[in-house]
């Protein structure tokens, strides 16, 4: 697998929703394991269109930037 950075935040979440897990299913979960299962949930539901609106949202900050 290859090595990423995961911000301290985003951890942190991994890390509750491993907690929760284990604790609903009662069996020990690798963090890796449930951040796998959370990237497959979250690509299964992913679409497209969501970046539109990142799109926007960097031309106004370069726009910002560049003004100042």
């Amino acid at each position: 697998m290859p090595t990423k950075h995961i911000d301290d935040e985003t951890w942190r979440k991994i890390e509750i929703k491993t907690v929760q897990a284990v604790i609903k299913t009662q069996k020990s979960i690798k963090e890796s394991e449930m951040l796998k299962r959370l990237i497959l949930i979250g690509l299964k539901h992913y679409e497209d269109e969501e970046w539109d609106g990142e799109k926007k949202r960097t031309t106004d900050t370069n726009v910002i930037s560049m003004r100042n």
